[in-house]
């Protein structure tokens, strides 16, 4: 326990100081908080992949110790700054008492869950990856799933659950920052406490996990296509293509929605700016071409003879366009399904059991028509894994009604980010063959499409009284998940 504590001190102390390092660049708090977060990532996946290649392990350790000590030289000389921060957060508590001190009592008890030991059933050996210099075919890509060697390496597993943490306060100020774009602070906090409580994104924020960090990665570089478009700068644009490769891990999801991220970025922001515009900044500094490495480190293209691992647990839809729409209805029936806990009260009080209900009416419209067409065994609601903890409300009743409103009447920036969006939905419908346990492929959809809820509350039709009811909702439903989760 007392290295866990110290391992996590050092990423504390190298988040605070990206942090401090953002907000001289004029980032908001929100974004500087979720930069330093996701940079800090980048960085000891660099030093630790870059370790496993030359098979010498003292290099990490001396960049880890080179870079500790900056942070800590960097956060002693901003130590004026700090009581402005510390004001400036106490003045955000004051306009939201209530929630505000709830989320921080949530956060505390997440951040020492976060210490508890690994669980048994976790899906990889990380104690023999750590022991080893090798780079074997089934860790491919190692972007995310190496930052637990961290930990790992001293032979504990106390402490590997704080970058599962940091990603999920990574996700809560992304999505604050780019609902400030559509919507004043007291709708952004509302719709960020309305993603941070999806019952999914909950509990994978307590246990160690490399879902919720691709999420965060995810988030963060549209955080980065809006900061780039809006002021053309060298930082983001570097940012921004580090993350798109440095988003690309393990998870099949991320492999269909990269290419998906690097083509809404080139259509931004070559829409907005033009090419003649990049070229410029980047002629102009030379020195940018440094990020290559790292770059191509992320990538792991150089180790594509290994990539059929990650493919070898999918199913694929062999029904083409038939099968596609065909699971397109399946994923938002199981969408509906958002809780079996709802099921189960409505069972008890009303004696109607909503899963039961859907599979009747998916049995008259859907499968009547097309049977199993897409799927890899028959559809049912009841009894799907993790069902307990999928989006929630939010992802049914919020999401989805907010990227069809957004891609009709929002602005272009919004509207192409909600094609994307819906291009993704279409490709997983398309490629990969329902079977249940799915719904992970749309943790990336329901949560970093979370902050376009902010422009379907219009200011004269999300009253204080509604935000006040919202944020209410969504306190009690990271509770309710804490509660059953933990």
């Amino acid at each position: 326990m007392i290295i866990a504590a110290f391992v996590f001190a050092e990423i504390f102390c190298m988040c605070t100081a990206a942090f401090f390092l953002f907000r001289m660049n004029g980032n908001t708090f929100s974004e500087a908080a979720s930069y330093g977060i996701i940079i800090v990532f980048m960085l000891l996946s660099f030093i630790r992949q870059i370790s496993f290649i030359t098979g010498y392990p003292i290099i990490s350790t001396c960049i880890e110790a080179v870079c500790l000590i900056a942070s800590i030289i960097l956060i002693f000389r901003q130590r004026s700054n700090v009581p402005a921060i510390f004001g400036a957060i106490k003045n955000f508590g004051s306009a939201n008492f209530l929630p505000f001190i709830f989320l921080i009592s949530c956060f505390l008890y997440m951040a020492i869950h976060a210490f508890l030991s690994v669980p048994k059933e976790f899906p990889v050996d990380f104690f023999s990856f750590a022991a080893t210099s090798d780079f074997p075919s089934f860790f491919l890509p190692l972007n995310h799933s190496i930052l637990f060697n961290t930990f790992l390496r001293f032979g504990i597993d106390s402490g590997a659950g704080i970058f599962s943490f940091l990603a999920y306060l990574s996700i809560g100020f992304s999505t604050y920052a780019l609902a400030r774009r559509y919507s004043w602070h007291p709708t952004a906090f509302t719709v960020s406490i309305l993603v941070m409580s999806m019952p999914r994104l909950v509990v994978q924020a307590i246990y160690p996990g490399t879902q919720i960090i691709s999420v965060a990665v995810a988030l963060f570089c549209i955080l980065a296509i809006y900061r780039t478009v809006e002021l053309p700068n060298l930082t983001d644009l570097i940012l921004l293509i580090l993350g798109l490769c440095f988003y690309i891990s393990g998870n099949i999801s991320s492999i269909i929605f990269a290419p998906i991220l690097f083509v809404l970025s080139c259509v931004v922001l070559f829409r907005r700016h033009g090419i003649i515009t990049w070229k410029s900044i980047l002629g102009k500094n030379y020195t940018a071409f440094l990020a290559v490495v790292p770059a191509v480190i992320f990538s792991h293209f150089w180790l594509k003879d290994s990539w059929s691992g990650v493919f070898s647990s999918i199913s694929f839809n062999k029904d083409g366009i038939q099968g596609a729409a065909a699971n397109f209805i399946r994923y938002v029936f199981e969408s509906f399904y958002f809780t079996a806990s709802i099921d189960i009260f409505f069972e008890r009080v009303f004696n109607w059991n909503l899963a039961q209900a859907l599979e009747s009416l998916y049995d008259f419209c859907v499968r009547s028509f097309l049977g199993e067409s897409g799927a890899a065994q028959a559809f049912h609601l009841a009894g799907l894994p993790n069902e307990m903890f999928s989006f929630g409300p939010v992802g049914f009743f919020l999401v989805l009604p907010s990227l069809f409103y957004a891609m009709v009447k929002g602005p272009r920036r919004l509207k192409a980010v909600a094609i994307a969006f819906f291009v993704y939905f279409y490709l997983v419908s398309l490629i990969i063959a329902w079977a249940p346990g799915n719904a992970k492929f749309f943790e990336l959809f329901y949560v970093c499409a979370g902050f376009s809820i902010a422009f379907f509350f219009p200011p004269w039709r999300f009253t204080k009284r509604n935000k006040k009811i919202f944020q209410a909702a969504g306190c009690f439903l990271l509770f309710f998940t804490l509660l059953t989760a933990g």
